[in-house]
């Protein structure tokens, strides 16, 4: 790349990250810089390039903590060049006219599964709130944009299973932020390529999302039309795990409106759809699914149907098996604590709320913080008790 090159380069990235912050018109920037606006444009147009100390100060207003200073000093550096590009890229600068720094030429699909799989571990270990937005970047960014430009059917074919999936941790994690209109949009993009591509089994298991997702918000009528329509999918593929998996999604829509006995048909189900299930190979996005999610799910639905006995005995269960993640394990143990406070086991309530506690002290979730909450209105019938007192004492300082 010869000097003038990388200038344009540059000044793309400056002009677009400017306009994508949305809070400057140039001559604003250029202000805010100690430049003149003039000087600024022949900048951004790559008719000239920025002194070390103006463009300190266009990267301390727009936040890029030293990337454009390496960009600058990448002429002769290719991969470091792409690199700091799709940095930027995840960033908001768009390049419409610089062919490396266009994803749908440079990502590869076994390089994106890696990506995928680092960001689930990401949203799992630290929440939503955590994790939302990197994975939300490299889908709207990277992933997205290189399915849409994929060069051949065969190329598209071997990328949705991986977009399709990205997608559907984006939804889960824009959910698990508190961010409910981005978790739908996710959600539909996610069915979308799965649909487009004939992927059946995956629009299976996002359908199953979609149940779950209302079922968690508390909207039974969508939980309950998704899982029924993700059970019959599931039945006609002949797969069995997808198959149980829905029908525990159709049982805690059913839980939902307080029909015990259809729930527990469903559950019981589930459970014979279970124990027919071959699990070798699995895909990652059903590894979830195990002895203990299924323990869980039926503690969710019991404390629903006020079963409360049943409920601990299934939240006892599942809170013995480690649950993957921080994020995971202190939503499950946050549960159990309700169900036992629903039970009016207030001392076994108290422990599991502290343990959810603790195990969620790195993770930033909006579902764990309605949890917090729940828990100290469920914890105020028994502040009588030594230990619910301290739970209540730890709750205060959150």
């Amino acid at each position: 790349m010869t000097v003038s090159e990388n200038g344009r380069v540059l000044g793309r990235t400056i002009r677009t990250l400017r306009e994508r912050a949305g809070r400057f018109s140039r001559t604003e920037f250029a202000r805010a810089c100690h430049t003149s606006e003039s000087h600024l444009r022949n900048i951004e147009n790559g008719h000239k390039v920025p002194s070390k100390a103006l463009l300190a100060a266009i990267e301390n207003e727009l936040g890029t903590s030293g990337v454009l200073a390496q960009l600058a000093e990448s002429t002769h550096l290719p991969t470091q060049r792409r690199s700091l590009l799709r940095t930027l890229n995840l960033a908001g600068a768009v390049f419409p006219d610089i062919d490396e720094a266009t994803p749908a030429a440079r990502i590869d699909p076994a390089v994106m599964r890696s990506m995928t799989t680092t960001l689930r571990d990401l949203d799992n270990r630290h929440g939503g709130g955590h994790a939302h937005h990197s994975i939300a970047a490299y889908f709207d960014n990277l992933a997205n944009p290189t399915l849409t430009g994929a060069r051949s059917d065969a190329e598209r074919q071997l990328l949705a299973p991986v977009v399709a999936e990205l997608a559907l941790v984006a939804g889960w994690s824009a959910f698990d932020a508190g961010i409910a209109s981005a978790a739908r949009r996710y959600f539909d993009q996610a069915r979308t390529i799965a649909h487009t591509a004939s992927l059946k089994a995956l629009e299976c298991e996002i359908v199953i999302a979609i149940s779950n997702r209302a079922a968690i918000a508390g909207d039974a009528n969508e939980a309950v039309n998704a899982a029924e329509g993700a059970v019959r999918a599931a039945a006609a593929i002949g797969d069995w795990s997808l198959t149980g998996e829905a029908r525990m999604a159709l049982a805690h829509g059913i839980a939902l409106t307080g029909d015990a006995k259809a729930t527990s048909r469903a559950i019981n189900a589930a459970a014979t759809n279970f124990d027919r299930a071959d699990r070798v190979d699995a895909p990652a996005w059903i590894a979830h699914v195990g002895e203990g999610w299924f323990d869980g799910r039926i503690a969710q639905c019991l404390r629903l149907t006020a079963d409360h006995r049943s409920a601990a005995a299934a939240a006892e269960r599942t809170a013995a098996l480690a649950k993957p993640g921080p994020r995971g394990n202190s939503l499950n143990l946050a549960h159990c604590a309700l169900v036992m406070f629903a039970a009016s086991r207030p001392e076994e309530a108290a422990r599991y709320a502290m343990q959810a506690l603790q195990a969620g002290r790195t993770v930033h979730s909006a579902r764990l913080d309605s949890y917090r909450w729940q828990i100290a209105a469920a914890a105020r019938p028994f502040t009588g008790v030594e230990a619910v007192a301290e739970l209540e004492s730890v709750l205060a300082e959150h």
